[in-house]
């Protein structure tokens, strides 16, 4: 089935929270523990709202099947030593993931780049998060280096890759 990518709007709030939350939920390898998401409405609108109205950040959303279905933040710094990168998260419901919308939505953020003036694009993933790593190779990210014991999940210490690609 087909996915549209697009720039998240104001009015997502409710389903933009399902969908973090149905993410969150499922996946092994973000910053939050199963159930430990749960904002109000009137917060993650509030957010949104900075979001969208501001220069140096987006969110794109993938519509599939009338839901959303992933997500991808990105997020730059007003510095003017470091106003040159953009950092990506991305997260894919299990249900929609292999099907071309985390590389679509990668796709989505570089083009934003571009035209924000960005160079450098970077990501933190687990290397045991084998899709992840792969989507980020596939798209020409490379690993730049490893951050030991960032995250703690379920008693164990988990490394995180930062993986990078240089727009020219």
């Amino acid at each position: 089935m087909a996915h549209n990518i697009r720039e998240i709007s104001i009015k997502d709030v409710e389903n933009f929270i399902k969908l973090l939350s149905k993410i969150y939920d499922e996946s092994d390898y973000t910053l939050y523990n199963p159930g430990e998401y749960t904002p109000s409405i009137s917060s993650v609108s509030d957010h949104l709202e900075r979001i969208i109205t501001s220069p140096r950040s987006t969110i794109y959303v993938a519509e599939q099947d009338d839901q959303l279905v992933a997500y991808a933040f990105v997020t730059t710094e007003d510095y003017e030593r470091t106003r040159h990168q953009a950092f990506i998260t991305i997260g894919v419901k299990q249900l929609y993931q292999k099907h071309g919308i985390g590389l679509a939505l990668i796709n989505a953020v570089e083009a934003w780049s571009i035209n924000h003036n960005i160079r450098r694009i970077e990501a933190s993933v687990v290397p045991e998060n084998v899709r992840a790593v792969e989507l980020f190779k596939g798209a020409n990210f490379n690993i730049e280096g490893e951050l030991k014991d960032k995250l703690f999940i379920d008693g164990t210490y988990y490394s995180q890759y930062i993986m990078a690609k240089l727009l020219i």
